[in-house]
């Protein structure tokens, strides 16, 4: 289920089963993110920020502050999908302004505050992951993780994981091969360059030392 992340912004930015033509902010807000989640996960920086951008512009001059909102947790989600960490002040600003239980329960969710999150706010795919992530389960996590069908909300699952719990070998490869199946980059990068220090610090050089020609390789 992709409530959050390819466009989560259509559930609620339009009706189920309506022959209503969307309105044209709609339209572009939901084009323009299209297009910068392809570009960054593609690794494509500068060609991204524009259309996000534009999403938001478009979501502004609806005056809708929910998916305001949602857009921003959108491409936080992003973020933590490639292990990044990201300037959560605008969802903080908007969600001052219009509280929201599911945003935040989201929001809480990407930032590691598990025990804040009420289970039943979050999409129905986190369910299992988010029981284990609270009991610091890391067998269960993982098994959580690997039961996710959609690949992009996989990838977030392990961003968490890594960022904020414990991993192995076994899942950061989990994250590589979830990457390389689909094409993205940026994270691709990201998990192998962790990999690459996993090793590293325990004192597998060999293996380091492959990761790091596969990734010099990579990036010509």
């Amino acid at each position: 289920m992709r409530k959050y992340l390819i466009l989560v912004l259509l559930v609620f930015i339009c009706a189920c089963g309506s022959t209503q033509q969307l309105p044209d902010w709609k339209d572009v807000a939901f084009r323009n993110f299209e297009n910068y989640k392809t570009n960054f996960l593609n690794g494509k920086e500068g060609a991204s920020e524009p259309h996000f951008y534009k999403a938001k512009q478009a979501l502004s001059d609806g005056n809708d502050l929910n998916l305001l909102a949602r857009i921003y947790l959108t491409k936080y989600a992003l973020h933590t999908a490639a292990l990044e960490e990201f300037d959560d002040s605008e969802f903080i600003h908007i969600n001052n302004l219009q509280p929201n239980e599911s945003n935040f329960a989201y929001y809480s969710f990407l930032k590691g505050s598990f025990a804040a999150v009420k289970d039943n706010l979050l999409p129905s795919n986190y369910s299992g992951f988010i029981k284990a992530a609270r009991s610091k389960d890391m067998a269960k996590a993982v098994g959580e993780i690997k039961s996710i069908s959609d690949p992009l909300s996989r990838l977030i699952a392990c961003g968490i994981l890594v960022k904020y719990l414990s991993y192995d070998e076994k899942i950061l490869q989990s994250a590589i091969n979830t990457s390389a199946e689909n094409g993205w980059r940026r994270p691709l990068w990201a998990y192998l360059t962790k990999l690459q220090k996993y090793y590293l610090d325990r004192g597998e050089t060999v293996k380091a030392k492959g990761i790091k020609e596969r990734l010099d390789l990579l990036k010509k």
